[in-house]
């Protein structure tokens, strides 16, 4: 596992989950099982960089898979300690959360943009408009969802 990157484990994760039918929506993969596919091994006895360095690699790992999954319309989710593939009726929540987080980070945006002193940024107003359009954007998302699932 050291001398491959994140983005080849995950590679080599994603095959062996296609491999065994665990990316179908309800799919449910052990903890365990997605350890032993990368090589992780989280130590009985062991310093808290240690569990952080397993636990950061692991993250990056699952990203990965994460970010292929999307793509393909699939919420890949830790659950109850172990991973599952959402079924498409659970993605609804997980929807609102990343458009709740999205606008809560536009929100800060706009804050800094409207209050950073003047003579900092010349483009201020070009800022502030596009946060603006991108929040309203983000919203005219949120009701078309609702209005889906209504």
């Amino acid at each position: 596992m050291e001398n491959k990157s994140s983005t080849q484990i995950g590679k080599e994760l994603l095959a062996y989950l296609r491999s065994k039918g665990l990316t179908d929506y309800g799919s449910v993969i052990p903890a365990l099982e997605i350890h032993g596919v990368i090589g992780v091994e989280y130590p009985e006895v062991g310093t808290h960089q240690e569990f952080k360095d397993i636990d950061l690699r692991m993250l990056s790992v699952t990203d990965y898979v994460r970010n292929i999954l999307l793509d393909e319309g699939k919420a890949f989710t830790q659950y109850k300690g172990d991973y599952k593939i959402l079924l498409p009726s659970e993605n609804a929540k997980y929807i609102e959360s990343y458009m709740n987080s999205a606008d809560k980070k536009l929100k800060r945006a706009l804050k800094l943009s409207k209050n950073q002193p003047i003579n900092e940024s010349k483009n201020n107003e070009l800022e502030s408009a596009r946060i603006v359009m991108k929040r309203q954007s983000l919203i005219n998302e949120k009701q078309k969802q609702k209005k889906i699932r209504e």
